[in-house]
């Protein structure tokens, strides 16, 4: 009896292992952007980290610190079935970044890891200045005119709408005759 129940979980085992791969596999992270040990020279707006299962709506967190010691993320956690992205302030000083993460899948596993990317300040920031441009900005405020043709359209299929809606209600109230056996 013993061997039996011994077999009988195994079997079971087996069943639910190739039902749900992911039973058998821990959890790990696969990628991020910026990559683990990365020197990047253009400032990221966002991190993004891949996990190879799917995350869950709550217990997460990622934090982004500059070599100085202060946080340069902004708190906002955005997660995309396996991915989780953490928006970053303006970075501005050149230096090792560290990010450190702990997140719960779907499972519940919780995974917690730290890793580093390496950020080459460019000499002086330039901040954006308008370009003057000659044609005038588009008002988006503004209504557009639809052409006549899509108006017409859009009114002849109102009509034949209402139409088929009295044909059909007509149908439905003439109460249908019974045909008589002999």
């Amino acid at each position: 009896m013993k061997k039996f129940k011994l077999a009988f979980s195994a079997c079971l085992l087996l069943i639910l292992i190739q039902v749900n791969p992911n039973l058998a596999a821990a959890a790990d992270l696969t990628s991020s952007s910026p990559a683990s040990g990365a020197s990047i020279s253009s400032a990221p707006s966002v991190a993004t980290i891949t996990f190879s299962n799917s995350i869950g709506d709550v217990g997460n967190s990622v934090t982004v610190t500059a070599p100085n010691g202060d946080r340069v993320d902004d708190g906002s956690l955005q997660i995309a079935d396996t991915q989780i992205l953490v928006g970053l302030k303006p970075l501005s000083i050149g230096g090792d970044y560290a990010v450190e993460y702990e997140v719960v899948t779907t499972e519940g596993e919780t995974l917690t890891g730290k890793y580093k990317f390496t950020f080459v300040a460019p000499a002086a920031l330039a901040s954006p200045t308008p370009e003057s441009s000659e044609s005038p900005a588009p008002d988006l405020n503004k209504e557009t005119k639809s052409s006549r043709a899509t108006d017409f359209f859009m009114m002849g299929l109102l009509a034949l709408s209402i139409l088929v809606l009295v044909l059909i209600s007509r149908s439905l109230r003439k109460p249908k005759k019974k045909k008589r056996k002999k």
